[in-house]
């Protein structure tokens, strides 16, 4: 196991708290000897003095001393050799774990609508746990749960991230598997194998593993079988597989730290600071700043949790160094003297040790890079260009956007080509408006707003690049902010909304905003530090001075000029 894996392991170790065990045979029936029911004597009931207890006549049950002992024998077996199968082992598998694990046997006919309690009741947990037959019916009710509640994960609730594990006695773990993957292809969810026993359905993992027992083909035995008592390490190990990388598994491991954190984020938070906090909105009034800063400062409190949790820098360049050498990097830069280097080795050199350790010895330039990063595969995912758009903005996960200081939008303009022949043009452009004054408006009241042009070409000397993501599904694009202020700043004007902002419209998966002079198209947010490195340089040229001649003649006569 490399060092990355258990990392995404120990991460989704911490993080996982709920699990639900569903199956039609937890809860056995037991027999006791005798059981009696008898009433307090009716003098000590002395607190209902209007409401006397009539004493209840005694009930007893009797049973055969052979049944009960066949049944208590039955339940204290041992489980390890398949014979019995018994939740209790299940249960305290994720209890040492630190897991909560609830168990649910569902009565016969039971509903998997999202309105039933079934359907509640794993909507919510981490770890969703199924038999493959109940009442002697096989595979149906199960992929009726799967499938509503993967809908649901991606509709109602997107990314909800849920693990799904059908455990059975069933003999061919295979043919499950595939019952399961036709299923949800029927309900045109976008399915992916990984293997024979897993499927990948958006934000859900299915996987099928066996309960021990006899008669199972010895490859899916030795593949998929597992035993109650070891049955939680493996959900963790394939809760894991979905975070495996460097990425998913430091932002598994940082949700994980503030799910373990919440009481000290939310002691933060008191209510004898309520009088505090409105008098200070009464200060402000009008303006609601301070119901609009409290998300501001959860934030703030969540980023100190992951920072005090972050990984140490030893770990964190043991779990690089590792992810580097299992790359196997084929890579050949081109040596200092013109000649070819050993495939991988100066690549790998450079990401462990960074570009001093090679430039002195191959030609380190862009187009090294490039080549270095069609290898890593970025070429076909875009990954670089999904890199580059989580630094620079900021991910909206509502549904509401504004216009405001950083927003890129995207416009239409008609130009006419050198045959004479009109031809619409798509140009970008980023709001510079300062951020108080984008809100509090009026609604109804029209404001001026300036936006700066930005280029999908990089120009010559200083020009900033920033990574958005198109709308739907057209991709990442680069786009460059240089020129001068009369060329690339311009003003229009709009309407403020019932929000105090300008709000754009939803149109599909669109954003719309009117403009006086014309119609613009919401495309990102950037993120305000990334935002201001564009309005600093506009500010830097709005502020140069024109040289005078006298000083040009100065300069001249210092050497300087």
């Amino acid at each position: 196991m490399t060092t990355a894996q258990e990392f995404a392991r120990s991460a989704a170790r911490k993080y996982l708290q709920s699990v639900v065990f569903v199956d039609d045979e937890i809860y056995e029936h037991v027999p006791a000897k005798a059981v009696k029911a008898v009433a307090a004597p009716a003098e000590a009931m002395t607190i209902f003095r209007s409401r006397p207890v009539e004493p209840q006549v005694e009930k007893v049950i009797e049973v055969p001393d052979k049944e009960v002992a066949a049944t208590e024998a039955a339940l204290s077996a041992e489980t390890d050799t398949g014979a019995l199968y018994h939740p209790k082992h299940l249960v305290e598998s994720f209890a040492r774990e630190r897991m909560v694990c609830a168990l649910y046997e569902p009565a016969k006919g039971f509903e998997t609508g999202p309105e039933s309690e079934l359907f509640k009741l794993c909507e919510r947990a981490d770890v969703v746990i199924l038999d493959w037959e109940f009442h002697k019916e096989p595979g149906k009710k199960v992929m009726d749960l799967i499938g509503g509640l993967v809908t649901t994960a991606q509709t109602t609730v997107p990314h909800h991230v849920r693990l799904f594990a059908i455990y059975t006695s069933t003999q061919n773990l295979k043919h499950v598997a595939q019952q399961v993957f036709d299923h949800l292809g029927k309900l045109n969810l976008e399915v992916q194998t990984d293997g024979e026993y897993d499927l990948n359905a958006g934000s859900s993992r299915i996987i099928v593993l066996g309960k021990p027992t006899t008669g199972r083909p010895a490859d899916q035995a030795q593949a998929a079988e597992v035993a109650e008592a070891a049955l939680a390490e493996r959900i963790i190990a394939e809760f894991a597989k979905m975070h495996a990388g460097i990425l998913p598994s430091m932002a598994l491991h940082g949700l994980a730290s503030v799910r373990t954190n919440t009481k000290k984020i939310l002691d933060k938070f008191r209510a004898d600071m309520d009088g505090v906090f409105l008098a200070q909105r009464g200060l402000i009034s009008p303006a609601d700043d301070a119901f609009e800063q409290i998300p501001e400062l959860l934030a703030e409190e969540a980023l100190a949790v992951m920072i005090d949790n972050r990984l140490a820098p030893a770990d964190a360049e043991a779990m690089a160094n590792d992810a580097i050498g299992a790359l196997n990097l084929k890579t050949a830069w081109t040596g200092a003297d013109n000649k070819p280097t050993e495939a991988g080795l100066y690549a790998t050199r450079m990401l462990k040790e960074g570009p001093h350790a090679v430039k002195k010895e191959v030609k380190f330039t862009y187009k090294a890079i490039r080549q270095l990063n069609q290898e890593l595969g970025s070429g076909k995912t875009e990954a670089s260009e999904r890199l580059a758009a989580l630094y620079v903005s900021r991910t909206q996960y509502g549904e509401e956007r504004f216009l405001e200081f950083g927003t890129v939008v995207r416009y239409v303009v008609k130009t006419v080509d050198k045959e004479g022949k009109e031809q619409e043009e798509q140009r970008y452009a980023v709001c510079l408006m300062p951020l108080c004054d984008c809100v509090r408006l009026t609604e109804g009241a029209a404001y001026r707003f300036p936006l700066w042009e930005l280029k999908a070409n990089a120009g010559k000397g200083q020009s900033k690049g920033v990574v958005i993501e198109r709308p739907g599904n057209e991709g990442f694009l680069e786009l460059y902010s240089y020129g001068k202020p009369r060329d690339q700043l311009f003003m229009d004007t709009f309407v403020a909304g019932n929000q105090h902002m300008v709000m754009a419209a939803k149109d599909g998966y669109r954003f719309r905003l009117k403009g006086e002079n014309q119609e613009y198209e919401w495309v990102a947010q950037l993120k305000p530090s990334h935002a201001q490195r564009i309005a600093h340089d506009l500010g830097t040229s709005l502020a140069r001075v024109g040289v005078i001649e006298a000083e040009w003649v100065r300069m001249k006569a210092d050497g300087e000029g």
